[in-house]
């Protein structure tokens, strides 16, 4: 077991140590982040195979969905019992999941080990970038998340490409075999360089009548999302009975985890001034951005007349964005400890983005879109991958695990949310809806840019755990 306690005081991957440590989470979130997105091409293959049309859309439904639902649970069971034998115990569980995926006969199968798949992943997720807190100082960990966030942003653009080429290739059963070694793989490393946190851990036990509520809130708020997104026919007697289920739910459980001693998330990190704000640049990226990519595609061949393949090659440009902006801002917090004006900035380059894209028409170049996309993804790269160290530098160690599970839950549903708003907005002619999308949109990180101004002025810790 390689020794990290020199992180405090040594750069983020200049010791072998964090090196293996780095090398593996980029392993792992490329498992995580391309199953979200890589059976979009093949579902009508594996309809074909196994049947159950009906109930295909669930395949990537149950996995997110399992995803979202587990972030805080296990988030919370790695500040209570150790993030290192949790997060272990999720990547087996997830490649496990993985391999029998493959050999499922039929759609009720397949959504229900992609469930399992998802509830391993959520864990995957959140705690790969708790464990990092344990090792890398906040001041650094911009700089050593930085290559772990482009390769979560290049594997879900990526993820139905890959899966059409698998599926074509070898068989749609390969887009969840493929996993098997690459995971032993991460696995291996992972038992290697994950470190053995000394700090102290949060007391009490994770709160089961919590976590249940918790769960069905959740996946009342996912289906109505989905729903109203999907069905615009839906009986408005259905609409209202779900929307104040759920709302019943998330009372119960907010009023439970203001008035329980163990809280599935502790009242102190909610009421964290910084904690919520990451929150909401979270919510900001998650609804604005990443609930925006797999539309892009359709925005270009309906407004562009591009061909399927040439659209989908665009996303690189707002990749390639990310990439540039994320690796210098790690740098630049890196160096200086100062974070407060990078969301700011972030979200102004953004807004602006959008804000040209409102005007796309039929006489826009794919260079001209090019260069627009990749300026969205130069603002969103800024801060991408900095909310989570903003919450985690907020909390004590006690709270880690809470604190990136929150974030992450929050940008999640942004996602979700944010999907099913604008796959409802271009059910009606695309050309249209275009101007009144991207102002909507560049609104959004308008607001994230406002509230960035409310995040203290002071530098990040210099210090790991």
């Amino acid at each position: 077991m390689p020794n990290l306690s020199t992180a405090a005081t040594t750069p983020a991957v200049r010791t072998p140590g964090l090196r293996r440590l780095q090398i593996s989470l980029l392993a792992v979130t490329m498992l995580t982040a391309i199953d979200q997105t890589i059976v979009a091409t093949a579902l009508p293959t594996i309809v074909g195979d196994v049947g159950g049309r009906a109930a295909m859309g669930w395949v990537f439904a149950g996995y997110t969905l399992a995803m979202t639902a587990a972030m805080p649970i296990y988030g919370r069971l790695g500040d209570l019992r150790g993030r290192r034998q949790a997060f272990l115990g999720c990547l087996v569980g997830f490649v496990a999941a993985s391999a029998l995926c493959g050999i499922a006969s039929s759609m009720t199968q397949l959504i229900l080990l992609r469930a399992v798949q998802g509830l391993a992943g959520g864990g995957v997720l959140v705690l790969s970038q708790a464990v990092v807190a344990d090792a890398v100082p906040a001041r650094e960990r911009g700089r050593f998340m930085a290559p772990v966030g482009l390769v979560f942003a290049a594997s879900s653009v990526l993820g139905p490409l890959v899966g059409g080429l698998l599926t074509e290739s070898v068989g749609w059963r390969w887009i969840f075999w493929v996993n098997v070694p690459l995971g032993a793989v991460a696995i291996s490393m992972a038992y290697r360089s994950v470190p053995h946190p000394t700090g102290p851990r949060a007391t009490g036990r994770l709160d089961v009548p919590g976590a249940v509520l918790y769960v069905l809130a959740v996946t009342g708020l996912v289906l109505l999302t989905g729903t109203l997104g999907g069905d615009a026919a839906l009986a408005p007697a259905v609409v209202l009975s779900g929307a104040g289920a759920t709302t019943v739910v998330w009372v119960l459980f907010v009023a439970r985890m203001l008035r329980h001693d163990d809280p599935l998330i502790p009242v102190g990190v909610v009421r964290n001034r910084s904690v919520v704000i990451a929150c909401c640049l979270g919510l900001v990226i998650g609804g604005a951005l990443f609930a925006l990519v797999g539309y892009i595609p359709t925005i270009m061949q309906a407004v562009l007349g591009m061909r399927p393949a040439s659209s989908g090659a665009l996303l690189l440009s707002l990749v390639l964005g990310m990439m540039v902006s994320t690796t210098t801002s790690g740098h630049w917090t890196a160096r200086t400890g100062h974070y407060r004006r990078l969301p700011l900035l972030g979200s102004l380059v953004s807004a602006g983005a959008l804000g040209w894209l409102s005007t796309l028409d039929s006489s826009w170049s794919p260079a001209r879109t090019g260069v627009a996309l990749f300026a969205l993804g130069l603002g969103a790269g800024c801060f991408m991958m900095l909310v989570v160290t903003i919450a985690q530098d907020a909390v004590t160690q006690a709270e880690v695990g809470s604190a990136t599970s929150t974030v992450n839950l929050v940008r999640e549903l942004g996602v979700t949310i944010g999907a099913a708003s604008i796959g409802g907005v271009l059910a009606v002619e695309v050309a249209s809806v275009v101007p009144t999308l991207f102002i909507t949109l560049a609104s959004v990180f308008a607001a994230g840019a406002a509230l960035s101004l409310l995040l203290p002025d002071k530098p990040l810790s210099a210090r790991a755990g």
